[in-house]
């Protein structure tokens, strides 16, 4: 149950960002393709077991926020330099 409390945040997380002008421009566009990549990943295991899926799905969405987090770093500096 708890983790897939988890995966529903992840979902409604995902919701919020493929809705917010901000996020969705040009600058971040690579960082949402890579999410995809990720999570096609996990679906090409067809991992029947929801626990390990589950699972499988935070690790991929976990490595993603490290990246969507240092792009966002990267525009956010570039938009404080005009």
């Amino acid at each position: 149950e708890f983790l897939e409390k988890v995966y529903q945040n992840i979902e409604n997380f995902n919701h919020s960002l493929d809705t917010d002008e901000f996020i969705q421009d040009e600058v971040l566009r690579g960082a949402f393709a890579y999410r995809g990549k990720l999570i096609s990943d996990v679906l090409k295991f067809h991992i029947n077991d929801k626990i390990h899926f589950i699972t499988a799905y935070i690790k991929a969405y976990h490595e993603w926020l490290l990246y969507f987090i240092e792009k966002l770093e990267q525009k956010y500096k570039s938009l404080s330099k005009v």
